[in-house]
């Protein structure tokens, strides 16, 4: 490699690393990734409570749901505040439509937090409707649903003459777990099965990979536009090519910033090896002797299949982002301002979200015609093939000539772009045009 290309390498690679958003994404990115997760999953349970007393009116045309509903909620979780009952529930009678119209004016007015209508027939078509000044409350809607459907069901068995327990009994459902079969042999000779939770620790292993991916190649392959249009806007470019030739400088740009994103995923991928050699010795410092047998379970499929699975990572990382990050650096080459490589960088932006996108509909049938055709689409293989790594392994000859297939795409892409990018960074004013961009190519 000449010297030129390994000073630009240099320079782009010592350049980021010593800056401070290096080592801020280096610490935080893992802290926030982890808190998203933990946040994601504490919303989902999270219950909308609240010191503030909540009055709940109920139109009970029944006359036999109300007193039961009451004593259901006083012993709720959802409808409490540390162990207090923040919902008071009052029956209330309104037979007609101006009735009705004054609770929606006292709920407008915040005087109720919400009010229910049980109809006479609510045993014969179970409707009841729920009146508030919003209706995202879902937990404590589905909670009142379960209450009013548990008091109207024991209502119907009664009459039928059987008990709840009875029905719930004959109702039960069956236990069902999905194992997935290896194509590596077991013991036996035979085909080996995987538990439910070792699919379950190998694919969450290989969704955040992919997710990993993806974001790196956006952030990194946005960077590297960036990059070229700061240097062309200021006119720096002008001197750096006066002593390195485009496609030197170019080559330099793209392995210096890959380097940058292979560095933090090393150092990642260190952390959490010994991160799991010493999960114990960590563990026993807050006092946890033993662990689950489940996540036990998780950590051995984590390191059996760890290091196959990153092997590909990096494979895929590195041939994805030469392949976008090299589009955007043509972008940046002929625009002149953000605003045109923004617009511009658009379409090539897709390219990335698309395949992200599909990727979940795809897991499903990771073998089917249409995934296995699309994951053979150079722009698309980077996601969708390591999708499908993670899922069902293929064949060993269709990932290497997905990798061969990627690589020529790459070296072809290098290509023509570079072309165009010796010529736009030393062009300013109007951006070209799809023909002036052709000729550059043939150029």
């Amino acid at each position: 490699m000449p010297n030129k290309i390994v000073t630009v390498i240099k320079r782009e690679y010592t350049t980021r690393v010593k800056s401070k958003g290096f080592v801020a994404s280096l610490f935080l990115m893992p802290v926030l990734m982890c808190g998203l997760v933990f946040l994601s999953s504490f919303l989902a349970i999270m219950e909308d409570k609240t010191k503030e007393m909540r009055k709940l009116a109920v139109i009970d045309e029944t006359g036999e749901i109300f007193t039961e509903m009451q004593t259901a909620i006083s012993g709720h979780s959802t409808f409490q505040h540390k162990g207090e009952l923040v919902y008071q529930l009052h029956e209330v009678s309104a037979t007609t439509e101006e009735e009705r119209t004054a609770l929606r004016e006292r709920v407008n007015t915040k005087d109720l937090y919400a009010y229910l209508e049980i109809p006479k027939d609510v045993f014969a078509n179970g409707e009841v409707r729920f009146y508030a000044r919003t209706a995202t409350n879902f937990e404590m809607q589905g909670a009142l649903r379960r209450i009013i459907s548990n008091i109207v069901r024991d209502r119907r068995f009664a009459e039928s003459g059987y008990s709840r327990h009875e029905v719930s009994q004959l109702m039960r459902s069956v236990r069902f777990n999905a194992y997935a079969v290896k194509s590596s042999g077991g013991k036996d000779g035979g085909a080996e099965v995987e538990s439910p939770i070792e699919t379950g620790a190998r694919l969450g292993l290989g969704y955040l990979l992919v997710f990993v991916l993806y974001l790196f190649v956006i952030i990194y392959a946005n960077s590297v536009m960036r990059s070229v249009l700061e240097e062309k806007t200021t006119r720096i470019v002008e001197v750096i090519v006066s002593s390195v030739k485009p496609h030197q400088l170019l080559l330099g740009k793209l392995v210096g910033v890959c380097s940058v994103c292979l560095t933090m995923f090393a150092i990642w991928v260190i952390f959490g090896v010994l991160l799991v050699m010493n999960i114990k010795t960590l563990l026993g410092i807050f006092g946890i002797d033993s662990l689950p047998i489940q996540f036990i379970q998780v950590i051995e499929t984590i390191k059996a299949s760890s290091t196959e699975i990153l092997a590909y990572f990096f494979v895929y990382f590195i041939i994805g982002f030469f392949m976008y990050s090299t589009l955007y650096a043509v972008v940046g080459a002929i625009c002149s301002s953000e605003e045109e490589a923004q617009q511009t960088g658009g379409p090539l932006t897709m390219l990335i979200v698309v395949p992200f996108i599909l990727m979940f509909q795809l897991f499903r049938l990771p073998d089917s015609t249409i995934s296995v055709l699309l994951s053979h689409i150079p722009f698309f293989s980077p996601i969708l093939m390591f999708m499908r790594i993670n899922v069902l392994m293929p064949p060993l000859w269709e990932i290497l000539l997905n990798i061969l297939v990627m690589c020529a795409t790459v070296l072809l892409v290098t290509l023509i772009s570079g072309k165009i990018y010796r010529v736009g960074i030393l062009m300013y004013g109007k951006r070209p045009t799809l023909g002036q961009l052709w000729q550059w190519a043939r150029y």
